[in-house]
């Protein structure tokens, strides 16, 4: 393991996996269920369920 990399808990499923270069504001993907996260901070790394991109219609 790296020193930048650290290991995430999906709050989706629960499955823990490693990820290294984060930036705030990033959004990975689950590779269990596949659920999209958005990374919240990285000094601790916390993620939370992305928001969901609405589609605007054309508007």
């Amino acid at each position: 393991m790296s020193a930048t990399a650290s290991m995430i808990e999906c709050p989706e499923c629960g499955a823990s996996f490693e990820a290294s270069g984060l930036e705030a504001g990033e959004i990975i993907v689950c590779p269990e269920c596949g659920v999209e996260l958005e990374i919240l901070t990285v000094n601790p790394v916390t993620v939370g369920l992305a928001p969901e991109e609405g589609e605007d219609w054309g508007e």
